[in-house]
């Protein structure tokens, strides 16, 4: 089967998780970390690998993932809904069993909006 893979290395250059992109919900940045949110026989789970967004940009570019905060890549195909809160924040709400509302910065939802609806 040629699905395809996305091979996560760490800071060192250490090939620490392969996962195909549609088993990715989400990923989220937290200084020297990036936290891989996954599901794997219908279990959510968070694979933490010592890197950086700039590190994995093209990396999930390729694979459909779409940024949409500074911290944070989506998946679009998890992205239940997009809401706007009165104070002009926004939150991508995930099909996730955690209901994870994921923050959406203006620069980037237009571009994630499109891909939607």
């Amino acid at each position: 089967s040629n699905v395809q893979r996305m091979r996560f290395y760490d800071s060192k250059h250490k090939r620490k998780i392969v996962l195909t992109p549609d088993s990715i919900l989400y990923i989220s940045s937290d200084e020297n970390y990036v936290n891989i949110s996954y599901t794997e026989n219908g279990k959510e789970r968070v694979y933490t690998l010592r890197s950086s967004m700039k590190a994995i940009d093209e990396l999930c570019q390729d694979n459909g993932m779409v940024r949409c905060h500074r911290s944070f890549y989506v998946n679009p195909s998890y992205v239940k809904v997009l809401r706007k809160e009165k104070e002009g924040a926004i939150y991508a709400e995930m099909e996730s069993k955690d209901m994870v509302h994921i923050p959406v910065s203006k620069k980037y939802y237009d571009r994630l909006a499109e891909l939607l609806y």
